[in-house]
């Protein structure tokens, strides 16, 4: 058994280069403790910034609206203010940033119970994020 962690990324770039999946070592993913000060908690919309259509039971990745994410920040999914026609899955980029940087999320990852279109502007969800530091 290897103590390893492995960051697993797929895309469809990867896909057009006929890979499915990339596997690369990850450092610094051991536990940690954090402080979350949830008298700042933020309660923010989760925005399409593209039209990208969706079959029944589909999931896929949707560019969002930009949301910067502090150091050690969380972010927990809000069940209100939601879209319709699926769920909300997760928030995050294409690029592996260490919980302990600033991140930005660009992407979210979304599930249509429903054939339809989302289209740029449309809420996809709300999250709260909630701001934190090391203890």
């Amino acid at each position: 058994m290897s103590d390893k962690i492995y960051l697993i990324a797929c895309s469809k770039e990867l896909e057009s280069m006929g890979i499915d999946r990339l596997r690369k070592h990850v450092e610094g993913m051991e536990e940690t403790t954090v402080n979350l000060d949830w008298s700042r908690a933020r309660l923010v919309p989760v925005v399409a910034d593209e039209r990208i259509h969706f079959e029944a039971g589909e999931v896929q990745i949707v560019s969002i609206r930009p949301i910067k994410l502090e150091p050690y920040s969380m972010v927990v999914p809000s069940f209100y203010g939601v879209n319709g026609m699926g769920h909300l899955l997760c928030i995050g980029s294409l690029t592996f940033r260490h919980f302990s940087e600033e991140r930005v999320a660009d992407k979210a990852q979304f599930r249509s119970h429903i054939r339809a279109s989302v289209l740029k502007g449309d809420l996809l969800g709300q999250v709260l994020i909630v701001p934190g530091k090391r203890a």
